[in-house]
């Protein structure tokens, strides 16, 4: 079936003369999770991770995939005859200079092969074999097209923005999705629309600007408080979004509006037009003035329409910085959240403990389960992100997806779970690791030097203007010193009923000059993976808040947020400072405290005791 569908996407590459296509699980809007007509990549090559690169030429096609997804997409091309590339590897290129060498080495071949004619100028020649590159232009960033372009031109290519193959060849494509959407009340939101409106237009005018363009789902749906189910786990829908001086204009499906809510868009300034007019407008009825717009959110088509005389100021969305930066009321609804879903996570351990022994507990079923106590509390909606649930050795592959066939029972080992939920007032992310049954010495120095490293950061005191590749290092520095290390980056932004990963902050070695600000929620998850063993991870969403001000300026922490207790059996207290032992008591008397008041007495006595102190081995013996 793959061979097949690779076979008729170089038909439709050959008809078009193009040498090479690029595909890529993308959409019109940036999006890191899209709906699934835009899932190319996945659809070719049978790989469904959320991040990965497929590359086919008119000979070859190769996969590429970060740490996350080594194992997964390994077993997804197991004989469909594409090659796996590991990204990050030693000796493993990355697919721009594998497709340059590609396509010099063709090029070298064809060359042989055609002897020049009289009758035919060298210019021409040499154009005539210039590789051509496909990108669908449609759902391809300006970012990436430059980024291409640079890293191709060695190899004397070009990249041909083009109309998208997979029309051609995926006869069953899903639809447009048309997901009702609905209102997000500011008393969740805490601002609203107007308002949230008068600020962009604001920073339009401060960077002399007439109009805003904005294609990034996340921030339309934070500006216009509105929430969609177009992206599965995500609830945002299909739109884009142009904001001049005078008017907002809304691209979206109008019947996916109740009448209420559109009069209410209406009222706060908001014209409604077909989805698939945004192309029109944007080369036609944008104001003749500077156009504020994001390369790393717009598509290339969009780019390509605009006026050549058209001023371009290119940056990322002003919408980005507001939303990351959480207002009171926001960051109340949060800490709400985590209550509810501390409460459930609580239910959920103790379940696991007390069934895991009967043998009837699978992958599957404890992700049901957790499912299944979340959706008790108040506010819920759904999962934040598909739980990963991995035991044992399934906890080794960073993103693990169970299904029928692999989900495997639990019994004795490391269990890791990361979860999160959707709740109208808050996102959550969290990641616990368990030992289930007789504990494992190796696991629990691995799992301690993990928590060492969640320390680190959690209290972690740092001056304003820091950027998150900074504070990465911070974590993974107490992991090297044993010659340890983890291939995914250590933090994320987390939205308040958005995306469960939101930028423009995160904490990774890949160089980001976005300053940790104040009022921005991150996730800290430091970790450990041991191939063919187990997985350990700890996660918690941490806040960051105002420090103190010294003789060197302002300083600034981080404030954890997550409620869940982190497993004492796993924790060797004689690889702790003193000061590391009491954060991990001092949390521990915080979770009780917090979670304690809405449990159920068996609840609580569980929780009191898997929140207990704990000692230095050199402190009890003095005792």
């Amino acid at each position: 079936m793959i061979s097949q569908r690779i076979d008729a996407l170089r038909r439709s590459m050959e008809k078009r003369g193009l040498d090479a296509w690029i595909a890529a699980d993308a959409d019109p809007h940036g999006s890191e999770y899209v709906a699934e007509r835009y899932r190319a990549r996945s659809w070719l090559s049978g790989f469904r991770g959320s991040v990965g690169t497929l590359v086919v030429t008119r000979e070859a096609a190769g996969l590429w995939v970060d740490s996350r997804y080594y194992l997964e997409a390994e077993s997804a091309i197991a004989g469909t005859g594409i090659e796996l590339f590991k990204s990050g590897l030693p000796g493993v290129p990355e697919y721009p200079k594998w497709l340059a060498d590609r396509l010099i080495e063709r090029r070298g071949e064809r060359s042989a092969a055609e002897r020049p004619t009289a009758d035919r100028p060298a210019a021409e020649r040499s154009a005539a074999k210039r590789p051509a590159v496909g990108v669908c232009a449609s759902t391809t960033t300006i970012a990436r097209v430059r980024a291409l372009e640079s890293e191709l031109a060695r190899a004397g290519a070009s990249v041909v923005p083009s109309d998208d193959l997979l029309d051609d060849i995926w006869t069953d494509r899903p639809g447009y999705p048309t997901a009702p959407v609905v209102e997000y009340s500011t008393t969740f939101a805490g601002e609203s629309r107007a308002q949230k409106l008068m600020r962009v237009r604001d920073h339009v005018r401060e960077r002399g600007a007439g109009a805003l363009l904005l294609s990034s789902l996340d921030d339309i749906a934070w500006l216009t408080n509105l929430r969609g189910g177009d992206v599965v786990y995500n609830p945002l829908f299909l739109a884009f979004l142009a904001v001049t001086l005078d008017e907002a204009v809304l691209f979206m499906d109008s019947e996916k509006l109740d009448s209420p809510t559109a009069e209410s868009l209406a009222a706060d300034g908001y014209t409604i037009a077909p989805y698939r007019a945004v192309r029109e407008y944007v080369a036609n009825r944008l104001p003749d003035t500077a156009v504020l717009l994001s390369p790393e959110k717009t598509a290339i088509e969009l780019r390509s329409v605009l006026p050549e005389s058209r001023t371009v100021i290119e940056e990322t969305d002003i919408t980005t910085f507001f939303k990351a930066r959480k207002n009171r009321v926001e960051l109340e609804g949060i800490r709400s959240a985590m209550r509810r879903d501390g409460v459930a996570m609580v239910r959920f351990l103790r379940w696991i403990e007390e069934s895991v022994p009967g043998g009837e507990v699978t992958e599957r079923s404890a992700a049901a389960k957790l499912e299944e106590l979340r959706a008790a509390g108040k506010h819920h909606v759904g999962p934040s992100f598909p739980t990963i649930s991995g035991f044992g050795e399934h906890g080794a592959i960073v993103h693990y997806r169970f299904d029928e066939e692999s989900a495997v029972p639990l019994g004795q080992g490391v269990y890791l779970v990361d979860s999160g939920a959707h709740y109208l007032d808050g996102t959550t992310d969290i990641t616990r690791t368990i030992m289930l049954g007789r504990r494992s010495k190796r696991a629990a120095a691995d799992f301690t030097l993990v928590l060492k490293a969640h320390i680190a950061l959690a209290t972690l005191r740092f001056p304003k203007g820091t950027a998150g590749v900074q504070l990465d290092a911070v974590a993974r520095a107490e992991l090297w010193r044993t010659l340890r290390n983890y291939g995914h980056g250590t933090g994320h932004g987390v939205g308040c009923y958005l995306n469960v990963h939101e930028g423009p902050q995160k904490l990774a070695t890949r160089l980001s000059d976005v300053p940790i600000d104040p009022g921005m929620i991150t996730s800290n998850e430091p970790g450990l993976y041991r191939r063919g063993e187990y997985g350990i991870r700890i996660e918690n969403l941490v806040h960051t808040v105002e420090d103190e001000t010294g003789d060197f300026g302002p300083f600034l922490r981080f404030e954890t947020l997550t409620l869940c207790p982190i497993d004492l059996q796993l924790i060797d207290a004689s690889l702790l400072t003193e000061a590391e032992l009491e954060w991990v008591n001092s949390y521990h008397e915080w979770v009780r405290e917090e979670l304690s008041p809405f449990l159920e007495p068996e609840d609580r006595r569980w929780l009191e005791e898997h929140t207990r102190p704990i000692e230095r081995p050199e402190d009890m013996a003095s005792t």
